[in-house]
Parts: C-alpha cells; sequence; structure tokens
C-alpha cells in the first residue's frame, strides 16, 4: 500500500538517529533499542520480501507467524522453506498466538513444542493477535514467556504500528524529534510494504486475487482432471 522505497527511509532513519535493531527481547530496556517487530497475518511470501530487505539494509528483526491461521499452513513445505530462508538472513523467527483458536491457553504449549521442533528455535517471545484481555494486564506471560505487549515493550517503550494500512511515517518522525528517553518497538506488517496501491482494501484485494491464483496452481497439481 506504501511501497518497498518507503519502507526503507523508514527503517533507514531509525537508524539514521542512532538506534540499534535488536532480535533479543531479553535484553535490559535501553533509550537506543530498536524492535522492529512483523505480525504475519497473511502472506509468508511478502514476509519473505520484507526480509531480504531488510539484509540489505542491515538491520535484523523479528517475524512472528500465526501456526492457527486460516490464511497459511506454516507446515507446508513451501512455507517451511521461506520462513527458514528468513532465519538464515540473520532474523529471528517466532509465534504470533491466537489465544481465541483455542478453549484453553493449554494450546499454547502445543504451538510452541511444534514450531521450535519445526524451526530449531527457541520461543523466548510472543506477538498475540488481537490481544484483548492482555492489554488489562500488560505484564502477564504464557507460562513465563514474555509477549510484546508486556510493559516492557508496550509502555516503557514508544510502540508505533501500521495495523490495518494506517500509515506510521509521521509518527516514527514525531518520536525521532523527541524520543522522551524511550527506545523503540515498531510493528510492520509485510503486505502494507509490497505494494503500490492506494489503501488497505485494495491492497488486500490484490493479495486475494494473488491467493487465488496460487490455489488454482496447487489444484491443478493435485488433481489432473481440473481443467480450469
Amino acid at each position: 500500500m506504501f511501497s518497498a522505497d518507503q519502507y526503507k527511509v523508514i527503517i533507514e532513519s531509525v537508524l539514521e538517529n542512532g538506534l540499534v535493531s535488536s532480535t533479543d527481547w531479553q535484553q535490559n530496556s535501553s533509550t537506543s533499542v530498536f524492535f522492529l517487530r512483523h505480525d504475519i497475518d497473511f502472506c509468508v511470501d511478502s514476509a519473505r520480501d520484507t526480509a531480504e530487505l531488510e539484509k540489505n539494509i542491515g538491520v535484523s528483526s523479528t517475524y512472528f507467524f500465526m501456526m492457527s491461521s486460516n490464511m497459511y499452513n506454516v507446515f507446508s513445505k513451501r512455507n517451511q522453506c521461506l520462513i527458514s530462508e528468513i532465519k538464515e538472513m540473520g532474523h529471528k523467527i517466532s509465534l504470533h498466538f491466537d489465544p481465541t483458536a483455542y478453549n484453553t491457553l493449554d494450546a499454547f504449549h502445543l504451538e510452541k513444542n511444534s514450531f521450535e521442533s519445526l524451526f530449531g528455535v527457541n520461543v523466548d517471545i510472543v506477538s498475540i493477535h488481537r490481544p484483548g484481555p492482555f492489554l488489562d494486564n500488560n505484564n502477564i506471560s504464557l507460562f513465563g514467556v514474555r509477549h510484546t505487549y508486556q510493559d516492557k515493550f508496550f509502555k516503557q517503550m514508544k510502540y508505533i504500528s501500521d495495523s490495518g494500512g494506517v500509515d506510521p511515517s509521521n509518527s516514527v518522525k514525531d518520536y525521532l524529534s523527541d524520543k522522551e528517553g524511550k527506545g523503540l518497538q515498531l510493528l510492520l506488517h509485510p503486505i502494507w510494504w509490497q505494494s503500490k496501491s492506494k489503501g488497505a482494501t485494495e491492497t488486500l484485494n490484490e493479495w486475494r486475487n494473488k491467493h487465488n491464483n496460487l490455489i488454482k496452481s496447487e489444484v491443478r497439481s493435485n488433481c489432473k482432471t481440473y481443467l480450469d
């Protein structure tokens, strides 16, 4: 919706102002810490493209993938390869956990163990999808695992997001002009930055059309009698 060029401008402006990108969510907070975070709600392909752009810029970020997503399958061979590529580029990969997908939070153990086994990582930070009740008490954890909405990351740092397709550029500029003694957590969704469409709806419709083409291709590959 914006562009890869605009994305590059935002990230480079943060780095040029003395902030240092980090994927170590266990470190002590600092006014110079910059946590660049991505919640992958729709598209693993966009995540992979963004990861490559960041590698070229020289910034490391954290990618959170949703194992309960209806939009993509973490276990598919193709997505496993894409996520592994992101990890190999030097970025951190972890869970985007949706608590509403289950009757009990105990299911978190299943996702955590599966993700760790699949990608050979240690899940020590989680991004909660539509955090809702978790925002009533920011400092609760998921069975000892930190999440990105805890006070340390959400209140003691400056939190800026492009959720819903909101342009974060001015918010980033305002923050950089007066950091208020805070580090930065910047949440950017890759799907918004890989398109030059005019708005969120158009961007998502473009993604939907591409997704439909992928489904057709997969149907052809798996059913010889499919004629469309």
